[in-house]
């Protein structure tokens, strides 16, 4: 049955639903687009307008769920622990697709969405010659650059995703509390 007259938030959910509810019957790789846009009930072309791959509707998914949780996000001024226990929250509240993500060997696709929800980029802004790079005191850097502090992020993130994964393969049985506890001892 083809859905008519859905907003684009409706046909991203109806796809997003579709996908989850496939990969539970089947295994990743075998799920083809057209089964997908079958089961939302919108047409192939809809969903290539939406989405470029199926991997597209999945980092969509998770972005949404981090969305919940950058709500919260100005709390990095008040301490780490209140920075991040709205992820594991927001995790946590949709723990049977998160299992479902780890399980179908997905897990790649937090670390994306942890980066988003820490604003990390990886590339430098102002280019330098590998001979000044090399000669600038890391001390002058962390002032102007944010060296240090961009070093810190990604050894931050790196750690919050291998927590994640360990998490994942507990099953989700630690709770958020416990999880931001873990993070924030670190």
């Amino acid at each position: 049955m083809r859905r008519k007259d859905l907003g684009e938030t409706q046909i991203r959910e109806c796809v997003t639903e579709a996908l989850l509810q496939l990969m539970k019957e089947k295994d990743y790789s075998a799920i083809s687009v057209g089964e997908i846009a079958e089961r939302a009930g919108v047409h192939r072309a809809t969903f290539y307008r939406h989405f470029r791959s199926k991997e597209d509707v999945l980092r969509d998914f998770l972005s949404e769920i981090f969305k919940a949780a950058q709500e919260n996000k100005e709390l990095l001024h008040s301490g780490f622990a209140s920075f991040i226990r709205p992820v594991f929250e927001a995790l946590y509240d949709k723990k049977g697709p998160i299992l479902l993500l780890h399980g179908a060997g997905l897990s790649g696709l937090f670390m994306d969405a942890l980066k988003d929800y820490f604003d990390f980029h990886e590339e430098e802004k102002e280019e330098t010659s590998n001979s000044e790079r090399y000669s600038i005191n890391v001390e002058n850097k962390t002032s102007g650059g944010g060296l240090i502090e961009k070093y810190s992020t990604a050894y931050r993130i790196g750690g919050i995703y291998s927590c994640l994964l360990l998490w994942f393969a507990h099953g989700m049985r630690e709770t958020p509390e416990e999880m931001t506890y873990i993070a924030a001892s670190m």
